[in-house]
């Protein structure tokens, strides 16, 4: 069966960008509408009002100040007024205008007018007001709203114009717009006003045509600008950045690309970014060649300190009771190294039925160099040991031979004690190591001697010997240097004063139990830090 070949799916990006596009574009296009038919609108309006503006002064012409100064006082109407009205009615139908009026408003209130002229054209009919044929022999004062702002022309002194606009009741707009300009006497004072009406309708059937040509051009344009510029769009950026993401993820599923990127040509930002995914792929290839071989010897290297760890185990005495036949003491050590394999050192060694040597120390260092140097101080100070010799003179011989040939500087600190069971007496050799406790007479305290220097810093030293008594019932708990300066979070260390707290209540317990609570109090004060050395107890209970 041939494998199916996944459906494409719209890409995201494509997406967000060509939506953005078409709503960059779609605001332009509602932008430029906007702009040329205001721009339109604006044109023609003022065409409309500069030309009723004219026919105005046109028509004024006919008119003068002084008579209708006349006109107003008298309220009479002569064979002039028949001439003026005359003219002023053919410049309506000729010029098309709605009406031409010759009004005197009243100055104080605004709102009542007496019409000295009204030619109105001959298809024209106002049906909100009948105005009466003029040729009586009187003027009439109508109370009605004013075709154009008095106040504002009086105020202005000059031409003025405006437009109205209203709906009929079936909801179709119409308009006109008004243009007036004062008449002046002889004083040169605004004596009345002259006012050209003319319909916009026509106006505004163009607005609605223009609009709805300019809509449909400017939905061509975009609909045009989203085609191009989307094409553009996607062979430009879309395409080859799906293509850089597409081989992204080959490369993920394959380590190797498919030369995908060869395909992009662009001398730009995604152009860097295609030969930089190219060089990627090549350095990951690179780093996980490197990293195998290295993940291959750091397994290696973790065998073989696993097998040290198992060897340097095995060397230091487990077996507990350590010695069985012996119910006179309770004796028993630990070592808990910080990493695969450590530096401390600790052995126990019947030496006869009445001599027992005990003997911690710590290596200087961490890891594998301190481990080899401690297997080799452990192997020298046993088989001295063995050998009958004093404490000091173990140390005095071991020292020397430290020294031979260590030229990595590698040292030890290191406590080393034989206990006579006949006499009680401890003889030890202190070479800077921490302080042992000895718990006697029901009180736990640190046995404080003058601490020599430590083995293999220095060949040909002398080490100076020191004794104490032991009854039965005391118990001696030698340590190093990882227990008091077990680390917590703060930077604090346990110290000296808590490992006598915690030596506390261990008096009825035995070695194991002795080691394993003050280890449970070591852990509760350190948390969750990480241990940093060494830690190494020995603990002996003269029973």
């Amino acid at each position: 069966m041939e494998e199916k070949k996944p459906k494409r799916r719209i890409s995201p990006l494509s997406v967000k960008i060509l939506s953005a596009s078409i709503a960059f574009a779609a605001l332009l296009c509602s932008i430029i509408t906007y702009m040329g038919y205001r721009h339109f609108s604006k044109t023609f309006v003022d065409q409309y009002k500069e030309m009723t503006t004219q026919f105005a002064y046109i028509a004024s012409s006919y008119v003068s100040g002084d008579d209708m100064k006349t006109y107003i006082k008298n309220h009479t109407i002569d064979l002039k007024w028949s001439e003026i009205n005359g003219k002023l009615t053919e410049i309506t139908n000729i010029a098309d205008l709605d009406s031409i009026s010759v009004t005197s408003p009243d100055a104080v209130r605004y709102d009542t007018q007496t019409y000295i002229f009204h030619a109105i054209n001959a298809h024209i009919i106002d049906n909100e007001k009948k105005f009466p044929v003029y040729g009586s022999e009187s003027l009439l004062v109508w109370e009605r709203p004013s075709i154009v702002n008095v106040k504002r022309l009086i105020q202005l002194g000059r031409s003025y114009s405006e437009i109205k606009l209203r709906s009929d009741e079936k909801g179709h707009t119409t308009g006109t717009v008004s243009s007036a300009i004062p008449i002046r006497d002889e004083y040169n004072n605004i004596v009345a006003m002259l006012t050209v009406k003319k319909s916009i309708d026509e106006l505004l059937i163009l607005q609605a045509l223009y609009f709805k040509k300019i809509s449909v051009v400017a939905l061509f344009v975009t609909l045009v600008f989203i085609l191009i510029y989307g094409a553009v769009l996607w062979r430009m950026v879309i395409r080859p950045i799906l293509m850089i993401k597409n081989e992204t993820i080959y490369f993920s599923e394959h380590n190797e690309l498919s030369g995908m990127l060869s395909k992009i040509r662009n001398h730009d930002e995604i152009g860097s970014l295609s030969n930089s995914v190219e060089e990627m792929s090549g350095k990951i290839n690179r780093y996980i060649t490197e990293l195998t071989k290295v993940t291959a010897e750091k397994e290696r290297i973790s065998t073989e300190l696993n097998v040290a760890t198992k060897i340097q185990s095995d060397m230091l005495p487990k077996a507990y009771p350590p010695f069985p036949a012996r119910k006179d003491f309770d004796l028993f050590a630990k070592m808990d190294p910080a990493k695969e394999v450590g530096g401390d050192l600790f052995d126990y060694l019947l030496l006869d039925s009445d001599h027992l040597m005990l003997v911690v120390g710590d290596v200087s260092g961490k890891g594998v160099p301190a481990a080899l140097f401690m297997v080799i101080a452990k192997t020298l100070l046993s088989s001295h040991a063995a050998q009958g010799l004093s404490p000091s003179e173990i140390f005095e011989i071991t020292n020397n031979q430290l020294c031979n040939g260590n030229e990595t500087g590698l040292f030890v600190t290191c406590w080393l004690g034989i206990l006579t069971f006949s006499t009680g007496e401890l003889r030890f050799v202190n070479a800077g190591h921490p302080y042992p406790v000895l718990y006697h007479d029901g009180n736990f305290s640190f046995v404080k001697t003058k601490p020599n220097f430590v083995l293999g810093g220095m060949e040909g030293l002398h080490y100076k010997e020191h004794s104490i008594t032991l009854e039965k019932g005391d118990r001696i708990f030698v340590y190093t240097d990882g227990v008091t300066e077990a680390t917590d979070f703060s930077e604090e260390l346990f110290g000296e004063e808590r490992l006598l707290e915690a030596m506390k209540g261990t008096e009825n317990l035995d070695s194991p139990e002795t080691l394993k609570s003050v280890r449970a109090s070591i852990d509760k004060f350190v948390g969750e830090a990480e241990q940093f050395d060494d830690i190494t107890m020995l603990d002996f209970i003269w029973k």
